[in-house]
């Protein structure tokens, strides 16, 4: 299952890479497929100081974290995206939050489902159509399933 990733959410697993959303980062790897835009790089940069002195992590402990959850990710250029899935993703987000356009054109473009903590963001997209979105809930149960039908 191809699942491309919000910044938001990784910046959660950032703050806690233990708990529900870094697990399903770290370990959701052979159930699902997780992309971003390139842009969420540049992204958890700009937002590196407040990390920081939210977590009090050390530089070197800090990209540490940030470099495991990273490889988790399949990071596609903005550029590779044709004009179509801007086009048709700026109907979504044009009320919503216009700087997340690239997600939810990347999930086009994959054909994947949107995975987001910003409910805001999720409802609004909703309302114009866009069928594809996950809460962090939404997508732990589909991979416990995942967890459970494996065993059988």
């Amino acid at each position: 299952m191809k699942i491309v990733v919000d910044t938001n959410v990784v910046i959660s697993a950032i703050l806690n890479r233990t708990g529900k959303i870094g697990k399903l980062l770290i370990l959701g790897g052979k159930n699902f497929t997780f992309y971003a835009p390139s842009l969420m790089k540049e992204e958890i940069k700009k937002h590196k100081t407040k990390l920081l002195s939210i977590t009090n992590l050390s530089d070197a402990g800090f990209d540490l974290i940030r470099e495991e959850l990273f490889e988790c990710l399949t990071f596609i250029s903005e550029e590779q995206i044709p004009y179509a899935f801007w086009h048709t993703s700026l109907q979504f987000v044009r009320e919503v939050d216009i700087d997340d356009i690239a997600f939810v054109a990347l999930s086009g473009y994959l054909d994947a489902h949107l995975w987001t903590g910003d409910k805001k963001l999720l409802t609004g997209i909703n309302k114009q159509g866009f069928e594809k979105g996950l809460t962090t809930d939404d997508l732990y149960r589909i991979w416990v399933n995942f967890e459970d039908n494996s065993r059988d």
